[in-house]
């Protein structure tokens, strides 16, 4: 079976927005999941190292330890636990606090410079990806022939992901899903009949879950 679609330079435009626009939200989840990380986690590596630090610092100063270190170390450290526990939580969330600002800037400038990169690069599917293409959907392998001639072959059983977005279905296997990279499908054909590619589209994408329903399916441990 073959599917034709055509990109337009309008469609390439928008695949580019789009893709920018979701590698974007990834980046922000991304610094959301550290956010969440550090109010997790922060306040016990903080007491953690604390400790550990004081723990060595007789061998760090003297290179061994003296029964006076061993005993003060036995006396101070459970005073030290006390402590940074009642008030590291308390000050990483004070530090965390005044740092949001940075943070926000840090953020904003990733975002920037994450989307110019990546518009940057994808400049050249302008000249690549407009025109007509086709896809040879057999029930083992998919063959893309782009507008240039260009060919590649791609295993179906690869291909494990699939997203949409308002105008695009992205295919994709599980090393493409890592790098945010994708096959990308237009909804509309332009140059078939809209039963007939929808037909195909549908044998296409009939072995690929979508990524929010194997989340669903996916059990919490």
């Amino acid at each position: 079976m073959e599917i034709h679609f055509e990109l337009t330079h309008e469609d390439v435009q928008t695949l580019i927005d789009e893709t920018v626009d979701v590698r974007v939200k990834r980046n922000d989840t991304d610094f959301t999941a550290l956010a969440d990380w550090q109010g997790r986690y922060l306040s016990k590596l903080l007491i953690g190292l604390s400790l550990t630090g004081a723990a060595l610092s007789p061998w760090l100063l003297y290179g061994r330890y003296k029964v006076e270190s061993i005993i003060a170390l036995v006396l101070v450290l459970p005073l030290a636990l006390i402590f940074l526990r009642r008030y590291s939580t308390g000050l990483v969330a004070f530090c965390q606090k005044r740092s949001q600002p940075w943070e926000q800037r840090t953020r904003r400038h990733s975002h920037a410079s994450l989307s110019a990169s990546m518009r940057k690069r994808m400049e050249h599917a302008r000249t690549t990806l407009s025109g007509v293409h086709t896809w040879h959907i057999t029930p083992d392998t998919l063959k893309i022939v782009l507008p240039n001639g260009q060919q590649s072959v791609i295993p179906r059983r690869s291909l494990v992901h699939l997203n949409q977005t308002p105008s695009f279905y992205r295919l994709a296997t599980r090393a493409q899903k890592l790098m945010g990279i994708a096959y990308v499908l237009p909804k509309q054909s332009r140059v078939m009949d809209t039963s007939d590619y929808e037909q195909g589209v549908a044998v296409l994408l009939e072995r690929c879950m979508p990524d929010a329903d194997k989340d669903r399916k996916t059990p919490r441990r």
